[in-house]
């Protein structure tokens, strides 16, 4: 069976990852110049799902080096975070065309709120493209709410406001 990592990403995956970003995003894609600057921001988390058949071993499936066990199998998604204070933000977050529909985003999604928890966060923010009907259920499933809608912020439709209340 394929197993799931959630993991750190590392600095030598950001590529991969916005090559991802802009076959799924199009003009609206960060750029890997915009990903290293993120990356190199305080309070920022980049988490990368990745699928394998064995995840983390070598070929004779010995345990390798976690820094490199992020990096290996296929990579499914990831999310970007941000957090300051009581507030963390949903900056980004992606699922591969061969990923779509298994559930990785939703474990992203948990990551990341798992995060914010983790750093004191009360509460959760997100803008989504009004369009995207997949996105607005899994976020609808975790609990967040609409609260607001900026026009014509992504390419012909609005962003759809987001948050959700993690705080006790």
């Amino acid at each position: 069976m394929t197993s799931l990592t959630i993991a750190e990403l590392p600095w030598w995956d950001l590529a991969e990852v916005a090559d991802h970003d802009a076959a799924i995003f199009g003009p609206t894609a960060w750029t890997l110049g915009y990903y290293w600057s993120v990356k190199a921001q305080n309070g920022t988390v980049m988490l990368a799902a990745r699928t394998a058949s064995a995840a983390g071993t070598d070929v004779d499936g010995a345990a390798t080096n976690s820094e490199f066990a992020a990096s290996a199998g296929e990579l499914a998604g990831w999310i970007v975070m941000s957090g300051a204070g009581a507030e963390a933000d949903v900056m980004t977050i992606a699922t591969t065309e061969a990923a779509r529909g298994t559930g990785i985003g939703s474990a992203l999604l948990q990551a990341g709120i798992d995060w914010a928890k983790e750093r004191g966060c009360e509460v959760v923010h997100l803008e989504v493209d009004e369009r995207n009907a997949a996105a607005l259920g899994m976020y609808a499933s975790f609990g967040f709410e609409e609260w607001g809608r900026r026009p014509d912020y992504y390419p012909g439709a609005a962003g759809i406001l987001m948050r959700l209340r993690i705080g006790d």
